[in-house]
């Protein structure tokens, strides 16, 4: 599996970074370390309109992984939709427990 995860903290980190994985930066992959898996991006999406997903909807995802399919869900059902994640591997909820806090930080999608 290719691809390269972007572990930058600052511009001139994710410059280096671009270098060395300039050749799949923006190819349709998947990536996988360990127990912790992403798919390509193009499946998340498919999923995702595959489910006609609206505000106040329930999702349950089993095998949830690094949780970013759950984390994409969770911005369309909103604050009244239920969400719920299952993953039997404790170091990758960590890992998604980590990403999460992360995005909740530093995204626009979240009142400071």
């Amino acid at each position: 599996m290719g691809g390269a995860v972007s572990a930058g903290e600052d511009n001139d980190d994710l410059i280096d970074n671009l270098k060395e994985a300039q050749d799949n930066a923006y190819k349709d992959l998947a990536w996988k370390h360990g127990n912790i898996h992403l798919s390509a991006p193009c499946i998340y999406s498919e999923v995702m309109e595959a489910l006609k997903l609206q505000q106040g909807l329930s999702f349950l995802n089993l095998g949830s992984g690094t949780g970013y399919l759950s984390t994409m869900v969770g911005l369309i059902i909103g604050p009244f939709g239920v969400n719920h994640g299952v993953e039997l591997h404790t170091n990758v909820v960590e890992y998604a427990k980590e990403k999460l806090d992360d995005f909740i930080k530093n995204s626009d999608s979240f009142d400071k």
